[in-house]
């Protein structure tokens, strides 16, 4: 009789124990599939303000903290602002400053790995005549730099999947924010029209490219690619990926593309 009561406490003290177990478990479980997914706001943007007029005034900014979905640093547009700001977890990213007059801005997050991301919105700031404007911002953070990081610099030509012919041309920027920073020009015809663009861009060791760009007068685009190079040297090297580009009338392009590269012509110190 004794032997069975111990046996039965022993029995219900591993059944309490394994219970605790169980429970601790699932609330791990459940806490790691709940947690809220933080997206990395830190870092050096650079990029560009577009109000419909010439010339495009450059942006860059400065995130330097971040606790958890909130964010602080500094962006110069137009002159310095010291920001504060929210990113969701979905890639909403709203910031303010009333430094040097009340600047509100908004944008969606498009992260790509790696560090590169792209950051695309509006910017609300008083004007000279204490009226606001609100022009379009698109700034991007570069890839993390890596060894022997040989850009993919030269002219590529090519067509997007509409028939649409197009040259980019990719080099070094005057102002490098990274090792892996590009710059250059895109050139496309659509609807018989020749538009321009100047481009903002990073590359990655796997040969990922990333750029934004801008027209002079009115027009942006975002293009995602990759850099293909066969194993045999005497084959030329491809770019092909997507892109999208947004004209000064509304009208938008979104196309897949391949540009094949064009030997003996290297673009460098370009804007």
């Amino acid at each position: 009789m004794k032997i069975f009561i111990r046996t039965h406490q022993r029995t219900n003290s591993l059944i309490i124990i394994l219970a605790v177990i169980f429970v601790i478990g699932l609330a791990g479980h459940r806490e790691v599939g709940a947690g809220p997914h933080v997206q990395e706001m830190r870092g050096t943007w650079f990029g560009f303000i577009q109000g419909g007029h010439d010339p495009v005034e450059s942006a860059i900014a400065e995130i330097n903290e971040q606790e958890n979905r909130r964010f602080r640093g500094v962006i110069d547009a137009g002159g310095p602002h010291v920001i504060e700001g929210t990113v969701s977890a979905s890639g909403k990213v709203n910031y303010q400053s009333d430094s040097a007059g009340h600047l509100v801005g908004k944008a969606e997050l498009h992260d790509f790995g790696g560090g590169a991301a792209i950051l695309d919105g509006t910017l609300t700031r008083p004007s000279i005549d204490d009226r606001f404007i609100i022009p379009c911002v698109r700034v991007l953070r570069a890839f993390a730099p890596f060894q022997d990081a040989a850009a993919p610099t030269g002219r590529y030509v090519g067509e997007m999947d509409g028939g649409e012919e197009m040259t980019i041309m990719l080099g070094a920027p005057r102002d490098p924010v990274s090792p892996t920073s590009l710059g250059g020009e895109l050139e496309v015809v659509i609807d018989g029209i020749a538009h321009s663009f100047v481009l903002v861009g990073t590359f990655s060791e796997d040969g990922r490219i990333v750029a934004i760009g801008h027209k002079a007068t009115h027009g942006h685009l975002i293009l995602d690619a990759r850099l293909a190079s066969p194993p045999d040297p005497v084959q030329p090297s491809f770019i092909t990926g997507r892109i999208e580009i947004e004209l000064g009338d509304g009208s938008v392009r979104e196309a897949e593309f391949q540009a094949e590269f064009s030997r003996g012509i290297v673009v460098v110190d370009a804007d």
